[in-house]
């Protein structure tokens, strides 16, 4: 009998905190009411997978859904369900505009090259370069050249706009050039590889941006690219690119550009797809005297397979031999076999059926002596074979007054 009293006594106390509970409204501190939104407009939506979404139609145009298993939200569209990415690539909701930006060469030569570092060789390549870059949505903050591709300026540019650096430079001749940009020899190049039926090929190309970055963070580009070697205004791509091994073979200057991996490809070596060339080595004669039938020089194939190489093709005059003097003079000689004036004789010996050795001899002229102006400090051959094609082979003994140097580079 005694809960009844309990009873009443709490709903008694309930109905003197309903006040608290059910409330008055919530206000501003000038006494106006606020007055909250409805949730209930505030739908959420939820599908497992997009395979579950309902269709798009005009009941549900406008509608956001998560959807879980790819970890986005899509929205019903006019266009049906579009998935929601905001900026970047790709994306459909852009929040600001990058940088617009347009780029030309007006200037370009492959002797437009400079020492920067002032050690006696040249190290970067000059360039002349328009540029012009816009924000339709904001203002530029910074600009400049990548001249390495890795995305980051190396250069600033004066300007959004223009034509010219603001430097000086000063050429091999010594002239000195003022308005354009120097990039270095040896960076911001991309090799190209290319497999044929016959052959391997390479091409060499280097590539300069102007990247131009907004007060938004966004980021233009504009890239140009040109032959690493033989860039020119007409043809900034160069008329060019199909560099083989025996290019490579033939061209000292070209082989620090070649990364290790790619020289090894060109040339066969390794696990390389590529045929491996034959390779020579020239021996220069040391026993001259004042007779008219020193040897001057051995030819020798080293390793591989040199067919065509021969009495033949020394006919054919295809078969060179260069001799430099101490004095500096030089000389050169065919060696058609069939020429009575000539001063060379070029003798093949063979090992089985394949030639080795080409002897290069004196024939019945004193080319050759010892000491004084005639003596023979370099010895050089070019010649061609059936592999090699249309293309011709450059040795040099490298002895004598520029060991350092290659007279195939001449």
């Amino acid at each position: 009998m005694r809960k009844v009293p309990l009873v009443i006594c709490l709903m008694m106390m309930t109905v003197s905190l309903s006040g608290c509970i059910g409330g008055n409204d919530i206000e501003t501190d000038e006494g106006d009411d606020i007055i909250l939104e409805d949730t209930d407009d505030w739908p959420t939506y939820y599908v497992p997978s997009a395979s579950d979404l309902p269709t798009c139609d005009s009941t549900t145009l406008g509608r956001l859904y998560y959807v879980e298993a790819d970890t986005n939200f899509q929205a019903c569209m006019s266009t049906g369900w579009q998935v929601v990415q905001l900026g970047g690539n790709g994306g459909n909701i852009v929040l600001n505009q990058p940088p617009i930006v347009e780029t030309n060469y007006w200037f370009l030569d492959d002797d437009l090259v400079t020492d920067t570092s002032g050690n006696g060789e040249a190290d970067h390549s000059l360039i002349g370069l328009h540029w012009d870059a816009k924000d339709i949505d904001g203002t530029i903050s910074q600009i400049g050249i990548d001249y390495d591709g890795d995305n980051a300026i190396d250069i600033n540019l004066p300007s959004n706009s223009g034509v010219h650096s603001e430097d000086d430079y000063t050429l091999p001749n010594g002239n000195v050039i003022s308005g354009l940009f120097a990039v270095p020899l040896d960076q911001g190049l991309t090799v190209h590889k290319s497999m044929t039926p016959s052959t391997c090929l390479l091409s060499i190309t280097r590539t300069i941006t102007v990247i131009a970055i907004d007060d938004g963070g966004a980021t233009g580009m504009s890239s140009q690219t040109m032959s690493a070697f033989d860039p020119n205004l007409y043809n900034p791509i160069g008329s060019y690119h199909f560099i083989t091994a025996y290019d490579i073979m033939d061209s000292t200057w070209l082989q620090p550009f070649i990364p290790t991996s790619d020289y090894d490809w060109i040339m066969g070596n390794g696990a390389s797809p590529c045929p491996q060339i034959p390779t020579f080595s020239l021996t220069a004669g040391t026993s001259f005297t004042t007779g008219t039938s020193d040897i001057i020089a051995t030819l020798t194939l080293d390793s591989g397979i040199a067919t065509g190489i021969s009495e033949e093709d020394c006919n054919a005059d295809n078969f060179y031999v260069y001799i430099e003097h101490s004095s500096g003079s030089t000389q050169g000689f065919g060696c058609q076999t069939w020429n009575q004036n000539t001063d060379l004789t070029i003798t093949p010996s063979a090992t089985g059926t394949t030639t080795n050795t080409w002897v290069i001899s004196e024939d019945g002229t004193d080319i050759c002596s010892a000491g004084g102006s005639s003596d023979c400090s370099r010895i050089m051959v070019r010649f061609s074979f059936d592999q090699l094609g249309d293309s011709s082979y450059c040795m040099d003994s490298i002895i004598g007054l520029d060991p350092s140097g290659n007279a195939c580079e001449f």
